[in-house]
């Protein structure tokens, strides 16, 4: 049997009592979509903690924000998350989270909202996944 995304969190062995999963992760949990990476917002102080931990390199985004990234790309960790051109903190971000399997994750709500204000191509199709998904669990 496969893991369940929230598995997959729970090994990077990262403190999920300060952390919420962003963007798709919440897909993949559901069985809406997989989810190749793990995105994740944590508070400022525990993302200065793990970047002083091996295995994470430090990036700047476009508006030269911090955001750590495991040498395998396989996660990014930043303190925030930008919707509608504002960046809504850790803290805030805790207002949208569902705990499955003890882990965190932003509500599909928030999610729908961000991927409609992205607008991308597999953004357009992630926010048509979610209101199939929902016609058929809510």
């Amino acid at each position: 049997m496969s893991q369940t995304f929230a598995e997959r969190v729970k090994e990077l062995g990262l403190p999920l009592d300060q952390m919420i999963i962003i963007g798709s992760g919440i897909l993949d949990q559901l069985g809406i979509r997989q989810s190749a990476d793990i995105d994740v917002a944590t508070n400022r102080e525990a993302l200065e903690e793990i970047a002083r931990s091996d295995g994470w390199v430090e990036k700047l985004d476009k508006n030269q924000r911090q955001y750590l990234v495991k040498h395998d790309g396989s996660v990014e960790i930043w303190d925030g998350w930008e919707i509608d051109g504002r960046i809504v903190e850790y803290d805030e971000l805790l207002d949208y989270a569902v705990e499955y399997d003890g882990v965190k994750f932003v509500n599909l709500d928030f999610l729908r909202r961000w991927k409609n204000w992205r607008g991308r191509e597999k953004d357009i199709q992630d926010v048509r996944l979610i209101d199939e998904w929902r016609a058929k669990h809510e």
